[in-house]
């Protein structure tokens, strides 16, 4: 009888133990993002089993920049992929920088990341304190009735356009365009360069691009890169010169969907309007991450009709970037990163006739979610290229 009362209890204490193991939730799955060394299969096995891709590189030679589940792992090292650990949990680093933008209070404007309303606020002040040179307008309105605002500062000249924050999740991006917007105007009166600039030449900055997708990085998703129509549409697949070719998707679930045409959204339509009515000479679009600035084509590898004179104004411009900080900015053009169709940069060069770079900012490596003690160096080496883009022409 004893027996049977032991057994009887052993029983139960196991019963006990199955229905804990089910009451109690598996720890949570982490976000992982890693850079894979694209050897043979390794980056296709890798991209099939990510979450999200940073990086649009492809090929056998270039690494790939992406997020996968922390339990995929140990998949990733059974099947021999080669792979360094980016970020180990990108959910908690962008929950870190949440947390401590709610509670910083720096004095400097720039000390810091800044939403889209802050940024419209610091554009109206801009325009208030010299409203001789300096005029802010709506060139747009998005899905959401966001007003896309850009700001023109100059006594007329050469007319030039500094956009950023096309992907939402740019956030350097929007803060390098809007600090060199800010700059023209606060130190117009101290900076004899800054003086030559604007006098001589009339700026268009577009800090915010895609104003939705932005505002959303802030509310939901910090890793949301899209605009919000639908399940979102890349802005920089959704231009005209070769649309729907290589390096963009008719996926709509896809991170590089170019949408159902060219110029089908709002606010590609507002860049492509505003260009045709000023008719820009030079164009620079800044983007985060990888420090490298790219020239035309992005969706060909054959050369531009101008090719070496591109080549040489963009290694002025890297060679100024590094002069601020020794921050080093790869010269390429830019299919050599990456196969990339509907481009505005390639719109730019190819339909509208302009001079165009794209800027891919800090960090390096290590993702979107850079510390903001690196606004302003990155506001200095962007303020460069576009001070030296100009000088060249």
């Amino acid at each position: 009888m004893r027996e049977v009362v032991r057994l009887g209890w052993l029983a139960a204490l196991a019963a006990a133990a199955t229905l804990c193991v089910a009451l109690w939730p598996a720890p949570a799955a982490k976000r992982v993002a890693i850079r894979v060394a694209c050897d043979p299969g390794a980056c296709a096995l890798a991209e099939s089993l990510a979450v999200d891709v940073w990086s649009e590189d492809r090929g056998p030679s270039v690494p790939l920049d992406l997020v996968v589940s922390d339990r995929v792992l140990d998949r990733l090292d059974r099947a021999g992929v080669r792979y360094d650990v980016l970020v180990p949990d990108v959910d908690a680093a962008a929950a870190a920088e949440a947390a401590r933008i709610r509670s910083a209070r720096p004095a400097d404007w720039f000390g810091e990341y800044r939403d889209y309303t802050a940024i419209t606020a610091r554009l109206h002040e801009d325009a208030e304190l010299a409203p001789d040179r300096v005029a802010l307008q709506a060139i747009g309105s998005t899905i959401q009735s966001r007003p896309i605002w850009a700001v023109r500062i100059g006594h007329g000249g050469t007319p030039m356009l500094v956009e950023g924050t096309q992907h939402a999740r740019e956030w350097i991006a929007a803060m390098t365009a809007t600090c060199v917007a800010d700059r023209m105007v606060r130190d117009y009166d101290r900076d004899p360069a800054i003086r030559a600039f604007v006098d001589t030449t009339t700026l268009w900055v577009i800090p915010v691009g895609n104003p939705d997708g932005y505002q959303y990085t802030w509310s939901t998703d910090r890793y949301w890169r899209k605009n919000r129509n639908g399940a979102g549409v890349d802005l920089n697949r959704n231009f005209g010169v070769a649309f729907g070719g290589d390096g963009s998707s008719d996926n709509p679930r896809s991170e590089v969907y170019r949408g159902p045409y060219a110029f089908s959204e709002n606010e590609s339509q507002a860049v492509r309007d505003l260009a045709r009515r000023v008719g820009f000479v030079l164009h620079v679009d800044f983007h985060a991450y990888g420090q490298l600035v790219m020239y035309p084509w992005s969706y060909s590898a054959a050369p531009a009709r101008d090719r070496a004179r591109l080549a040489a104004v963009g290694d002025r411009m890297a060679s100024a970037m590094f002069a601020q900080h020794e921050t080093r900015y790869r010269l390429l053009q830019a299919v050599e990163l990456y196969p990339a169709a509907g481009t505005v940069m390639d719109w730019m060069y190819g339909e509208a006739g302009v001079h165009s770079y794209a800027i891919e900012l800090r960090p390096r490596r290590a993702g979107f979610v850079l510390p903001p003690d690196q606004i302003k160096p990155t506001c200095d080496e962007g303020m460069a290229a576009v001070l030296a883009l100009r000088a060249a022409h």
